[in-house]
């Protein structure tokens, strides 16, 4: 494993402190002995019992090593922090708690990669799983926030299969400007053993420095395509697509999808924004992927609980505000699949 070393010289560390805490002193343990010598040279003892004040120093000596071990503890704890943060492991804090607890028997292997297209509000966040080994698939996301030590929240749930490409990324929104945020990449195994990449950061944009003139000039509407349906079982598949925002910024991207093609096919006519779309049990459902979307972006998801030998329909839409500053939406073509 991962962290074997740290391990042994951990406990090799401790074992050699509480051998030399537990000795007792000579001064704690020694008996008064007072000699008395024959006339034929020989001696006797006698043994009288430990005076007080060395009863008192030897609960003294007692407390005295308990706390030495406890700092000894302390220190290890923070040898280990340190060296897994040198490894690019878990963050612990000043109580030795994390955010996460890495396991180190996942079979996926991921990297955090640096945050790109960086804005006053929102980045695009990227990671790779750089190895499989014996997993048929990694589910990965990111975990961010403001804090190294408490990356608070998390994005979306995305599926790469070993036969994918291992490279992901997702755009978060809603950030602050002008701040600084924390970032690593997670992958999980088909047994639910995690890995994490290594702890990144990025400062967003100063909201004063940034040029409006470069948005909603020409008013071109956003692009939204999706590919066709694929790892398809009894009771779920994968859907992917693309959103090109064009002019328009803070894109709210989301799929809609179910066994009534008609309600599928209204909800650009219908509705304006995510939030107006009515879900109506396995006929029409929905599923926010992306909150704030500026410039392009391509998704993935995986939908289950679904119904076996079933006809599923779906499509990608994204809402946003158009140039009266209404709200607006725009979807992709429908594509259509039935389940095993």
């Amino acid at each position: 494993m991962k962290n074997t070393q740290i391990s042994k010289v951990a406990l090799g560390a401790l074992f050699l402190v509480l051998g030399v805490a537990l000795v007792p002193t000579a001064q704690a343990h020694e008996l008064n002995q007072h000699p008395h010598q024959f006339d034929d040279g020989h001696y006797q003892y006698q043994v009288y019992p430990a005076p007080i004040e060395t009863q008192y120093q030897t609960q003294y000596q007692a407390q005295y090593n308990n706390q030495n071990i406890q700092l000894l503890l302390q220190q290890i704890a923070q040898l280990q922090m340190l060296l897994q943060q040198l490894q690019g492991g878990v963050v612990i804090d000043a109580g030795y708690s994390s955010n996460s607890t890495a396991n180190y028997d996942s079979e996926v292997e991921v990297d955090t990669r640096s945050a790109t297209d960086v804005r006053d509000d929102s980045a695009r966040l990227r990671g790779v799983v750089t190895d499989f080994n014996r997993s048929n698939y990694a589910d990965v996301w990111f975990e961010y926030g403001q804090s190294r030590n408490d990356l608070d929240k998390r994005t979306p749930i995305i599926r790469i299969d070993d036969d994918e490409d291992e490279d992901f990324d997702f755009r978060v929104g809603g950030l602050r400007d002008d701040e600084e945020y924390y970032f690593r990449a997670v992958a999980e195994d088909d047994d639910e053993e995690r890995d994490y990449g290594s702890i990144e950061d990025f400062q967003t944009e100063d909201y004063s420095r940034y040029d409006d003139y470069n948005y909603n000039r020409n008013n071109n509407e956003p692009d939204v395509s999706v590919r066709s349906a694929f790892d398809i079982d009894e009771d779920s598949a994968r859907f992917t697509g693309d959103v090109d925002m064009n002019d328009f910024r803070n894109g709210e991207v989301f799929f809609v999808y179910g066994e009534d093609e008609d309600q599928i096919d209204d909800v650009a006519d219908d509705y304006d924004s995510y939030r107006d779309v009515d879900e109506d049990g396995d006929d029409l459902r929905k599923f926010r992927i992306d909150s704030d979307l500026d410039g392009d972006s391509s998704y993935d998801m995986r939908v289950t609980g679904l119904d076996d030998n079933t006809d599923y329909h779906y499509a990608l839409c994204v809402g946003y505000e158009d140039e009266d500053n209404d709200d607006a939406l725009e979807c992709s073509s429908i594509r259509d699949f039935e389940t095993d």
